[in-house]
């Protein structure tokens, strides 16, 4: 029972004792030293019953504000796997969120798209008589790069017209690359309806290829072609690819589809593909197309859209003799050998509104003290628009890539970190740096994962929150809180009920 006495039971049992021991004394019986004995004996077990009750009441006390707190946590969708994680979240001084699923719905819509280099949909397009045309005088223009990418811009043509009026053979190289080269596929929802389960960046494009490129069903075409090889995607590179094996004319050639990060395939192609003749065939990507090619993916970019590109290239044989095979099996090539001189086909741009409550939610975290970090895997332009549709990114903010942030020595960490706000074309390495050094700085750091590879910033954060949704199991082992609706929204609960056990024990204290 003494155990569990809280402090201020304890202070009044040892009044209770002093007041017992002086009623009882004897006016005569006893010496002044005997009565200095006695005394100091039960001073000495009173001491002891408040140096005893009141550590044991503040763990119990403890407990108790921590066990409600994650009842209620529950409530707020924050399922709560570490107890102390709870407390420690409400000191948290910094967080780093993902973009996709946390901060956006996760709803991928393909909305916008250009094939080669002019013909856009969904969008405003360009026109090629527009871009070659010269100037009247023939006098040099005050800004030569201005003029040389200058085009006058039309009403782009409805995504359905578009499809419809496409040729046959660009409509093909389309569905293939989004179809054959993806590991997303059809499945039932829970009232019975059809749906495409995995990326929802795959999904999204499944739909463009379900509604306007004439595909049927996803395992039917699967299993109408011949694969050779499959090469999924990865964080560093930011594509995935695949080799199909095809006829032409009686002659098999092998065709190989890649798809990812528009400004990195960019990288990897030297044609564009020309249909300006009514038939498919290919051009060496000028200066001045690839200039526009660009200035349409960071036109995309800048409206928030997430940019995927797709590109091709043909082999008469498979794997090509110049590169180097797999050292697991022959039959398969080095990606990194064949994934050159590419064939560009044209770039979409993807929709991923906010969630609703998130702007907010930002916000509240900054009235509170806390700074917010987004690190995604976008493109530097995309981030930055949405991190500012969402008040993440304000004046001063730094935003930087996750390639040029790895390299920086510490002392250049320490400087920019105070005011970096977005993290873009980051890797799953480059977050966990960023919390390695965001800890040494002295910071009490939450980041939110969904990823396998998230796992070992998820275990290095103070506090780890994984995605119920969305999240892998290997997060989900890794994280303190799992979100039960992936919403950053519910990070703010979080942090609420933290301080509240905070200031539940600081009260037990003053007692």
């Amino acid at each position: 029972m003494i155990a569990k006495v809280g402090g201020s039971a304890a202070l009044l049992l040892f009044v209770i004792l002093l007041i017992k021991f002086l009623v009882s004394l004897p006016r005569s019986s006893m010496d002044a030293g005997e009565k200095g004995q006695r005394f100091m004996q039960i001073l000495i077990v009173s001491v002891t019953i408040v140096v005893v009750a009141v550590p044991e009441g503040l763990p119990l006390a403890v407990t108790l504000a921590l066990a409600y707190a994650t009842t209620r946590m529950l409530k707020d969708n924050n399922l709560v796997r570490v107890l102390k994680a709870c407390e420690t979240m409400g000191n948290a001084t910094t967080i780093c969120s993902d973009k996709t699923g946390t901060l956006t719905q996760n709803k991928m819509t393909v909305i916008a798209g250009t094939l080669g280099v002019f013909d856009r949909f969904g969008d405003k397009r360009q026109t090629p008589a527009d871009y070659h045309k010269d100037t009247k005088d023939g006098a040099a223009a005050e800004n030569e790069a201005e003029q040389e990418n200058s085009v006058d811009e039309v009403d782009a043509i409805p995504m359905q017209e578009f499809f419809q009026t496409t040729i046959p053979e660009v409509r093909t190289l389309l569905r293939d690359n989004i179809v054959l080269n993806s590991t997303a596929f059809e499945g039932t929802d829970e009232k019975g309806n059809k749906e495409f389960i995995g990326s929802k960046t795959e999904t999204a494009l499944l739909g463009l290829a379900r509604d306007y490129l004439g595909m049927d069903d996803v395992a039917t075409d699967r299993s109408n072609a011949r694969i050779v090889q499959f090469v999924p995607f990865n964080s560093e590179r930011k594509c995935m690819g695949c080799v199909v094996q095809k006829e032409r004319d009686g002659k098999t050639f092998y065709r190989l589809f890649v798809k990812g990060a528009s400004d990195i395939l960019l990288k990897y192609r030297n044609q564009v593909i020309d249909t300006s003749g009514g038939t498919l065939s290919q051009h060496l990507l000028s200066e001045k197309d690839r200039k526009v090619v660009e200035n349409t993916i960071m036109d995309y970019a800048s409206k928030s859209l997430r940019t995927i590109a797709l590109v091709y290239r043909d082999f008469p044989q498979f794997p090509p003799r110049s590169v180097r095979h797999s050292p697991d099996d022959k039959t398969q090539a080095e990606f990194e050998d064949i994934f050159k001189d590419m064939i560009f086909i044209g770039v979409v741009g993807m929709m991923d509104p906010l969630r609703p409550g998130v702007a907010k939610a930002v916000e509240d975290c900054r009235k509170a003290g806390v700074f917010v970090r987004m690190v995604t895997g976008d493109n530097v332009l995309t981030a930055k628009a949405i991190a500012t549709e969402c008040g993440i990114f304000t004046r001063g903010g730094i935003v930087m890539e996750g390639p040029r942030f790895r390299t920086l020595s510490a002392s250049q960490m320490d400087q920019i970190i105070p005011r970096l706000q977005v993290l873009a074309r980051s890797s799953p390495e480059d977050k966990r740096i960023l919390v390695k050094r965001l800890k040494e700085l002295g910071e009490t750091v939450a980041v939110t994962g969904d990823g396998t590879n998230d796992g070992p910033a998820l275990k290095m954060a103070d506090v780890g929150f994984s995605m119920g949704i969305a999240g892998t199991e290997v997060a989900k082992e890794a994280s303190s809180i799992i979100l039960m609706d992936d919403n950053f929204a519910s990070i703010v609960k979080a942090i609420m009920w933290g301080r509240c056990v905070s200031d539940a024990v600081k009260k037990f204290l003053q007692v």
